[in-house]
């Protein structure tokens, strides 16, 4: 039974339920008013075995999850989409295990481990570390090598996810800070970030 667990950094955070086996926090705080995004890619609502975990953050707090032990996955897909309620980026990974993360508001984009600053898209930019990640060359797995510009909705410009020692690190670029939610989905491994909107 796997064993996933979630920590909200900032202010108070809310949780969402978790499938059987997923540690996540509690909280007192209310939900988000907007419609609860469902963890499937085409805004379905997905078997319950494919949810492992998922937690909500208020502008402010950092949503991070460690990385099942012994995982080795490569980013190999990034897509996005625009729903009722908010808009979803998708980090699609291949490999073994499954991954962590962290994600949370800087106010620059820098790039690890060059210190290069990005430019990226928008008024506000999310910062998404995948975690548990490796190499292609050690994955076997190609990364996805491109930037996306949706051109609709509130999520602006996501930048080419780049892997360096573990981790791979990718950046949203958004027209505002917004609340958002952090889901891991399996068959295919997803790390899915759903950005609340209007």
């Amino acid at each position: 039974m796997l064993a996933l667990g979630v920590t909200l950094t900032g202010c108070a955070g809310q949780a969402e339920p978790a499938a059987s086996g997923t540690s996540l926090p509690a909280s007192a705080s209310p939900a988000p008013t907007t419609p609860t995004p469902s963890p499937d890619d085409d805004g379905t609502v997905a078997p319950d075995d494919d949810v492992v975990g998922t937690a909500f953050a208020p502008v402010g707090d950092e949503l991070t999850a460690e990385p099942a032990a012994d995982s080795f996955l490569t980013v190999v897909d990034v897509r996005t989409g625009e729903h009722d309620g908010y808009d979803r980026v998708v980090y699609e990974l291949a490999g073994e295990g499954l991954p962590g993360w962290r994600v949370g508001y800087v106010d620059e984009a820098v790039e690890d481990p060059s210190g290069e600053v990005v430019d990226v898209d928008g008024d506000a930019t999310l910062e998404v570390w995948v975690t548990g990640t490796g190499y292609p060359f050690d994955t076997g797995h190609e990364e996805f090598a491109e930037d996306l510009r949706p051109g609709a909705g509130d999520v602006e410009h996501v930048t080419r996810p780049l892997t360096f020692e573990g981790m791979t690190q990718s950046f949203v670029g958004l027209d505002e800070q917004r609340p958002f939610r952090v889901t891991l989905l399996e068959d295919p491994v997803r790390v899915v970030v759903d950005v609340q909107d209007d």
